[in-house]
């Protein structure tokens, strides 16, 4: 690892009490972001690229980053360790996050989803309704699991394959929710499927519209599709 280069120009986004969004520039050799070197107290809870598509010819990385003490809370200095060299990021005060533009939304929608884990859920959990659009429009797979919620009981639901997740993001209407899968049942057979018993993690319960459901796995992100019998 050598030492921090010049100083790059960066843009701070405030996404809630203590989460920043960090926009940089990125040259050709994409240095991978690995961890926050300073200041002291600021995590990198996740990151993407975006900018690179035919109609956003603009390359940047995109950090979320978790500071609880507000070193970053008037901007300045964050110096970022990657894969390949440190990189001296001087950030300026941070503006809203409704500010981050389609494109840097969109990038770091599945960077976000990927990364929740008990101890990112809370920090990560108020980019949602901010990253909302994006990911309620993921691509669905043909092959992708079958969701079925059951009817009038938030605690249980049935999940078509063998892949347990760790969370369930569902949406209802504008509102966004997140269960914790607590325990899992695998049925075997030809159509082999899961029971889920579930506890809220995160938001309001969901109500009786379901509409969009997402499965969080350690890294993944997967929607499915949402079974009859169930909360539609």
């Amino acid at each position: 690892m050598t030492s921090a280069s010049a100083s790059l120009a960066a843009r701070l986004f405030a996404a809630g009490p203590g989460v920043w969004v960090c926009r940089y520039p990125v040259a050709t050799d994409l240095p991978i972001p690995l961890a926050v070197i300073a200041p002291a107290g600021v995590d990198l809870l996740t990151w993407a690229f975006a900018g690179f598509g035919a109609d956003d010819r603009d390359p940047a990385g995109l950090l979320v980053l978790h500071d609880p003490d507000g070193a970053l809370s008037e901007g300045g200095t964050l110096t970022l360790e990657t894969h390949f060299r440190a990189c001296a990021l001087a950030c300026s005060k941070p503006r809203p996050a409704a500010e981050l533009t389609a494109p840097a939304r969109a990038a770091l929608a599945g960077a976000v989803l990927a990364a929740v884990t008990p101890g990112t859920l809370d920090a990560l959990a108020t980019l949602f309704p901010l990253l909302a659009p994006a990911i309620a429009h993921m691509p669905m797979a043909d092959t992708a699991p079958r969701l079925t919620l059951a009817r009038d009981d938030d605690a249980h639901a049935v999940l078509s394959g063998s892949v347990v997740p760790n969370y369930l993001l569902l949406r209802a209407g504008t509102t966004w929710s997140c269960a914790r899968v607590t325990r899992a049942a695998l049925r075997f057979g030809p159509a082999p499927e899961i029971g889920l018993t579930l506890a809220p993690a995160w938001g309001a319960p969901w109500g009786t519209a379901v509409e969009t459901a997402l499965l969080l796995g350690p890294g993944s992100v997967l929607p499915a599709s949402l079974g009859g019998g169930g909360r539609r």
